[in-house]
């Protein structure tokens, strides 16, 4: 058989093969949408069926379907000018997993009272990764909680191993202990065939997923997670279920070259077991804008594009029966998946978009993109009406930064809003070309609500300088289709005394058996406390598991995949 699985974009086909059974299903599936102004990018946000259905759906007229532990022993060798303060965790051993979702929680004492102080973490094979600095208290002790989520974002497994934990403050205290990480263990192994695969090749052939160790005839939970972070339960409403043998194969085939280009994972739960891994889809051949999308008129009031017939518009320049993808952007960047349809034996089309009711003004974008060859058409029209949801103003205080101001806590980039609803919180993150979180002072993402004037504001500032380049600053929030999904390009320039990125180096570790007694705090006065100044704010994410999946779903690729 062959169904809608989603409405997402360019669709995907998947085969089923368990037990002899073969079914087909189809999965929608969209590549990273542009923004209005990028229509080539292969970088954006999809929305969600589920959003779709809480909030009413775009509706397109003719439609087609929808578019598719080592023996090693470590211990620094301090200076012998530098005071040990006693260090403990509330964990001496942690699964590679844990430590990075939820961590451990460090406490120090004996340091001078409102000194900054710095934790970090040295791996086994002598590899570091610092914490933003915290602040003692008055008594001049620290307790707080670290996780590798917020200096490695994309890791969920840190290195194995004997590692050490440090505390180095700024009147020149320090101390550390040892913390034995663990291998999480995947249960269920998982393969793909082939592991990378590019855009076009993905229209022709399939991926197929491998994965064996389940209990026999048991059910099977299969979540696909989309390199835009997106994560998708596959076969939940036909039931999936493992063979005799405990194995169990699924084929994954694109019906559209504009597939997502990244890394995507597969993941499997079933029972108590999980596993899972990941598969590369590379960029196809150039995409060109050689076709034509021309709106019926260049304004539509929200009344009138939430009734028969919606905003009409004409496609030519497709070649002849060409099926093409389309795509509506919001004024608030919200990009939805309308379907696939098809054109005539000229090249053309006629076709037209209703939308919920109350979406905000502002201009919006539709895109056309042809499934057989990537090329596409944008054209853009304005909506008005509606002045309670406005077309809301989010913007970076600099679109270039040198990378030492931007890991300055006394500079960075500021992310600005205004005519925000009141109340929206906006998740906001810095991504590399890969669309990987980098690291920021105060953990992986940084949050902003919006006040009762609609404005919002926060002040980005990476842990440790970035390299030079391309980066994106993503804030996504709100639901539906007047959510907010915001990509702002920002480029991190060389500093001018230095061409790439520096890291302070750690005290080289010599292999021991055992960590050594450290001795308790001198009884000498204490030297004055310098001025305190405020900590990082703390990363308002005690929960992992930090997007909304349809349950018994796995989170997505930037969150846990357990």
């Amino acid at each position: 058989m062959k169904k809608p699985w989603i409405t997402a974009g360019a669709a995907l086909v998947a085969v089923l093969v368990v037990g002899g059974a073969v079914g087909t299903v189809a999965v929608a599936q969209s590549g990273i949408p542009a923004t209005p102004a990028q229509p080539a990018s292969n970088v954006g946000a999809v929305a969600s069926a589920i959003d779709l259905e809480r909030a009413g759906s775009f509706t397109l007229a003719e439609s087609e379907g929808a578019a598719a532990l080592d023996d090693s022993r470590v211990i620094a060798a301090a200076p012998e000018t530098t005071a040990i303060v006693p260090v403990s965790l509330d964990a001496t051993s942690i699964e590679q997993y844990w430590l990075w979702a939820s961590g451990v929680e460090v406490t120090a004492h004996g340091l001078t009272p409102g000194s900054d102080v710095e934790i970090g973490i040295v791996f086994s094979s002598g590899s570091t990764k610092h914490w933003a600095p915290v602040q003692a208290d008055g008594d001049g002790t620290v307790v707080t909680r670290v996780r590798t989520l917020d200096v490695d974002p994309e890791n969920t497994r840190p290195e194995i191993g004997l590692a050490q934990i440090t505390v180095s403050s700024s009147a020149g205290e320090a101390g550390s202990t040892l913390l034995d990480i663990t291998a999480t263990t995947d249960v269920i192994t998982v393969s793909s065939d082939p592991v990378t695969i590019s855009q076009d090749e993905f229209l022709d052939r399939p991926v197929t997923i491998h994965a064996s160790g389940f209990s026999p005839m048991t059910k099977v939970f299969f979540n696909l997670g989309m390199p835009d972070t997106t994560m998708y339960a596959v076969g939940e409403n036909e039931g999936l279920h493992s063979d005799e043998n405990g194995n169990f194969s699924y084929q994954l085939q694109m019906n559209s070259v504009n597939t997502q280009v990244g890394t995507w994972l597969m993941s499997f739960v079933s029972d108590d077991r999980s596993g899972s891994a990941t598969f590369q889809v590379t960029a196809g051949a150039v995409r060109t804008a050689d076709k034509t999308v021309t709106p019926a008129s260049r304004e539509i009031s929200v009344a009138d594009f939430a009734a028969e017939p919606g905003m009409g518009f004409a496609l030519e320049g497709f070649l002849p029966f060409d099926t093409y993808e389309l795509l509506l952007t919001t004024s608030r960047g919200y990009t939805a998946s309308l379907g696939i349809s098809r054109t005539d034996g000229e090249g053309r089309d006629s076709n037209a978009i209703t939308s919920p009711k109350g979406i905000p003004e502002g201009e919006y974008t539709v895109t056309a993109r042809s499934t057989t060859t990537g090329d596409y058409a944008t054209g853009t029209f304005r909506v008005t009406g509606n002045p309670a949801a406005p077309a809301s103003k989010i913007s970076l205080s600099t679109s270039s930064v040198s990378s030492g101001s931007l890991a300055d806590p006394s500079g960075g980039v500021a992310l600005e809003g205004s005519d925000v609803t009141p109340g929206t919180s906006l998740r906001v993150s810095l991504r590399n070309g890969a669309w990987e979180r980098q690291p920021l002072l105060v953990g992986a993402d940084a949050y902003a609500t919006a006040g009762d004037d609609g404005r919002l504001a926060v002040t980005l500032v990476t842990l440790q300088p970035l390299a030079p380049g391309s980066y994106t600053i993503w804030a996504e929030g709100g639901g539906g289709a007047a959510a907010y999904d915001v990509r702002l390009p920002l480029e991190v320039t060389a500093d001018a005394t230095s061409t790439t990125p520096s890291v302070a180096p750690e005290t080289r570790l010599a292999p021991v058996d055992e960590a050594p007694a450290l001795p308790a705090p001198t009884p000498d006065a204490p030297t004055p406390a310098p001025a305190p100044r405020p900590s990082a704010s703390p990363t308002p994410t005690p929960d992992p598991i930090e997007d909304d999946v349809p349950s018994p779903a796995l989170p997505v690729p930037t969150v846990p995949t357990r």
